[in-house]
């Protein structure tokens, strides 16, 4: 199966050479006498030769005619294809004779050109067309040129996979493609919508083998995916070259081309000579072309290696038509097509400014287009020629001030200076070395006394992430260095070492100058934030909560301005899609309630958490949570908090990136195989780091911040098994002033949850408080809170009225650093647990009871939900204290 997109053949010739009237004269006269006998006889020939062409060639398939055109020419009629053979678009002289006005000078023309289809609808400017690929004249044999426009023309293709033009009448054979690989089966032609004409062996109507394509050689035009440079092993150099003039498609005097010597630079040249260097590559772009990567509609490759040095562009988005052309005027333009206007825009051309033109300031000057002239020598350097620098003559470029210092000074006699935001030099005359790091280089260049300048070298193996390795060291005079706008690169440039001292001492007198300004400032600011800061802090606090609704949204979201996307890393759900392997069940690594967590590894390499919320409509309850814990987290900072990376919100997903935590949650580690893992040192800096990381949420935080939902499910660890807190999807904000609030949506897990929370839906900072409690009696113990037939409480409690604690420790543990210790946290655990919120401690003494071993703590009432009797658990022993605890003495049991 091939291509419907074959569109035509012209062959064009204009204004013949005139004879001598006389022989015109009798010319004519033997036409009339012969004109029936010839066409007869001609009429007969050309069904013989019909008939041998049939048998001997691979005609080009009728379906290639079934969606072509053949284009209107103005004031020209259309190719006649009743005569020809199915498929072929062929020229008489008919058309050329009518055609004739639209030539613009006196040159005959013969020209076959193959128009994509694809292209045609797209190209047409001034109602010309683009040609992405053109048999240039000067390629077809000369002594055959008169005698195409007096017979018919016809392309095809041989059993060999050649590709032929061919005159009919004699099938002489005009031009060739010349295939070194032989065909193995029946070949065919294909236009490809890239615009790349082919001829290929087909095996299952696919492409199995290309014999010959046109974007190997092409003339004045790129298009996407064409490559531009060297194929090594074949000796292949594909370049562009202008048309002679914008009517004569004959190769004209401008060429851009790849470098065919190491650097493999890529430069437009006129006659052969350099004009406009584009610079080597950086590893994202062109570094003489900083703009290239403004244009992210594109995909732009460089590569070289052993086999391959070529340059190349891809489609970046779908309905983007572009193209480089290099014009006859001398000018590469990039054009991109306006499907609004329905015509071609340029884009990009170079030489675009003064300081393109190649070597503009001669060797070892620097063009700024910022100067007036554009030109100044390099520092270290004067012009060769005053007389002609000042007459704007910058051709001869400039020479070193002491040029006894550049070529026999010793290695303590030179220095560097660094160049900043250039375009590197022409690296004909350098090396690349990519085996040493810049240290050396410097070295490298000290020690050779004809070396003037190093800098990074981007080898193509560190394109992808765009690191420099090794470096480029230029010997003898520097040529072609302009200064950028933007994104250029450094160089460092050797001169004599006073100079490199007097860099040197500017910059360090500069910094001083600085850093003292801003000290003397940065101290009086300081003085005066610092008194402002604390009432600043209360009042923000309350204008914020005032404005905002609590029960829709949270810290930092507006519903209009939807503050929180300037505020968080926004992540294409494609993006996370790919990074999670499309939400692959093998990426799963945890579920809850209202979501699930992949595990997934972003392009760069990073390991990353995505929590997915279920599928929501409007604004839910999920829609909620999720803007409630990207509003949180975005704005607490803490080692024992879980980091949020960034999130995403199209349509209806909502998903929360987080830093990946190896070891997972703790559950994992305290009720499982891996609690051994665990000793007794591990689970207090376990016990500590939740403690901290609440204390920062109650007090520590811009504004107060209750959890609800503390648990050891929502404790990850670390490589280090540092704990963090995470699951900020229930959390709370808690005005200063207030003590409790009520609720009548409850969300926590069973056990964890304080009984004012469970019983009447209050909650406070000292419902965290409880669940901190539990979790830590489960660290250490090793016990779920609610199992099939206990409660880890009433086990506690009861265990502690008979003074046998001890018994609670995990088994696993064989001998503690302390037991006193592990005595002591069971007694604040306790303390955490008890049945009314008025009696447990507020964080900050928790925290400070289990940092200071020495310091007393109080003995615990009933815990909540305890089923024991005979205690008395209906009774605070302070009932107002909120923030209050009593200290009293400790007795070890």
């Amino acid at each position: 199966m091939v291509s419907a997109d074959f569109n035509k053949i012209q062959i064009l010739d204009s204004n013949p050479t005139g004879r001598k009237m006389e022989e015109e004269a009798k010319v004519e006269k033997m036409k009339r006498v012969v004109a029936v006998v010839v066409e007869e006889e001609e009429g007969r020939r050309l069904k013989r030769r019909r008939k041998e062409i049939h048998k001997s060639v691979n005609w080009v398939p009728e379906s290639w005619g079934k969606d072509s055109f053949l284009k209107e020419w103005k004031d020209c009629a259309v190719i006649d294809r009743s005569l020809f053979p199915p498929g072929l678009a062929m020229a008489r002289e008919a058309l050329v004779k009518e055609c004739r006005e639209r030539q613009q000078d006196n040159m005959k023309q013969y020209t076959a050109t193959i128009v994509n289809q694809r292209w045609r609808r797209f190209s047409c400017v001034s109602r010309e067309d683009v040609c992405p690929w053109i048999l240039q004249p000067d390629k077809i044999q000369t002594s055959l040129l008169g005698y195409l426009v007096r017979s018919s023309g016809v392309l095809m293709i041989t059993h060999t996979g050649n590709l032929n033009l061919v005159k009919t009448d004699t099938n002489t054979t005009v031009w060739s493609s010349n295939t070194t690989v032989v065909a193995k089966s029946s070949p065919k032609a294909h236009i490809l919508d890239t615009g790349n004409f082919i001829v290929a062996e087909f095996k299952y109507s696919k492409v199995n083998k290309i014999l010959w394509q046109s974007f190997d050689y092409p003339t004045d035009t790129m298009l996407p995916t064409m490559k531009l440079g060297l194929d090594l092993r074949i000796g292949l150099n594909r370049f562009l070259t202008s048309w002679k003039s914008e009517n004569d498609p004959s190769t004209g005097e401008h060429t851009y081309e790849m470098d065919t010597k190491g650097s493999h630079e890529i430069y437009l040249k006129s006659k052969n000579i350099p004009k406009y260097r584009l610079g080597p590559w950086n590893g994202k772009t062109f570094s003489g072309f900083p703009g290239m990567k403004i244009y992210e509609k594109h995909e732009f490759k460089y590569v070289s290696n052993d086999t391959d040095a070529y340059y190349t562009f891809e489609y970046g988005g779908e309905g983007v038509i572009s193209r480089l052309v290099m014009n006859p005027s001398g000018k590469l333009n990039r054009l991109l097509w306006n499907i609004e206007s329905k015509s071609w825009g340029i884009y990009w051309s170079a030489p675009n400014d003064h300081c393109d033109d190649y070597s503009r300031c001669g060797p070892n000057g620097l063009c700024d287009i910022s100067l007036q002239g554009y030109c100044k020598c390099l520092r270290g350097f004067t012009p060769k020629s005053l007389i002609a620098w000042k007459a704007h003559d910058f051709r001869m470029g400039c020479k070193p001030v002491l040029e006894e210092f550049y070529f026999n000074a010793t290695t303590a006699g030179q220095g560097f200076l660094l160049l900043k935001d250039v375009k590197y030099p022409d690296i004909t005359n350098s090396t690349i070395d990519t085996r040493i790091d810049l240290d050396e280089c410097r070295s490298k260049c000290l020690a050779n006394c004809n070396c003037t300048a190093f800098a990074r070298y981007y080898t193509a193996t560190a394109i992808r992430n765009g690191e420099p390795t090794g470096c480029i060291v230029w010997y003898g005079e520097l040529f072609d260095i302009r200064k950028l706008p933007f994104d250029g690169q450094n160089i460092y440039l050797k001169v004599p070492s006073e100079l490199s001292k007097e860099e040197n001492r500017k910059v360090i007198n500069l910094v001083i100058m600085v850093i003292s300004s801003i000290s003397a400032i940065g101290i009086l600011l300081g003085v005066f934030i610092w008194k402002r800061k604390n009432a600043k802090k209360k009042k923000h606090a309350a204008d914020l909560l005032s404005k905002t609704d609590i029960k829709t949204m949270t810290l930092n979201y507006d519903e209009d301005n939807r503050k929180w996307k300037i505020e968080l890393n926004i992540f294409e759900y494609l993006t996370l899609a790919s990074a999670t392997n499309n939400f692959s069940k093998d990426n799963k690594i945890g579920q809850g309630g209202f979501g699930v967590v992949y595990k997934g590894k972003l392009h760069d390499g990073q390991e990353i958490a995505v929590k997915r919320l279920s599928m929501v409509e409007g604004h839910g309850i999920h829609e909620k949570m999720f803007i409630n814990e990207a509003g949180l987290i975005a704005n607490c900072q803490h080692k024992n908090l879980v980091r949020l990376l960034g999130c995403c919100m199209e349509g209806d997903e909502r998903m929360l990136v987080f830093e990946f935590m190896r070891n997972k949650s703790l559950n994992t580690f305290i009720f499982g195989e891996k609690r051994h893992l665990l000793d007794w040192k591990i689970r207090v800096e376990i016990i500590l780091g939740v403690s901290k990381g609440l204390l920062y949420l109650h007090e520590d935080a811009r504004f107060k911040i209750i959890h609800r939902d503390i648990k050891a499910g929502n404790v990850l660890l670390d490589e280090a098994l540092n704990p963090k807190i995470t699951d900020f999807g229930t959390a709370k904000l808690f005005g200063s002033e207030i003590v409790e609030e009520t609720t009548n949506f409850i969300m926590s897990c069973s056990g964890y949850m304080s009984p004012e929370y469970a019983m009447e839906g209050v909650f406070s900072p000292k419902s965290d408080v409880f669940s901190f409690g539990v979790l830590l009696l489960e660290i250490i113990s090793g016990r779920k809170v609610l199992a099939t037939n206990h409660n880890l409480l009433d086990i506690v409690w009861k265990l502690y009225k008979d003074r046998r604690s001890f018994e609670l420790l995990d088994k696993t543990i064989s001998c503690p650093s302390s037991m006193s210790q592990v005595m002591r946290f069971i007694q604040i655990g306790l303390l955490c647990t008890q049945e009314y919120a008025a009696d447990r401690p507020d964080i900050s003494t928790v925290v400070f009871m289990l940092s200071n071993e020495n310091s007393p703590i109080p003995e615990p009432t009933t815990p909540g939900f305890c089923k024991l009797s005979g205690d008395d658990h209906n009774v605070s022993t302070s009932k107002h204290a909120a923030n209050y605890i009593t200290i009293t003495t400790n007795y070890t049991r």
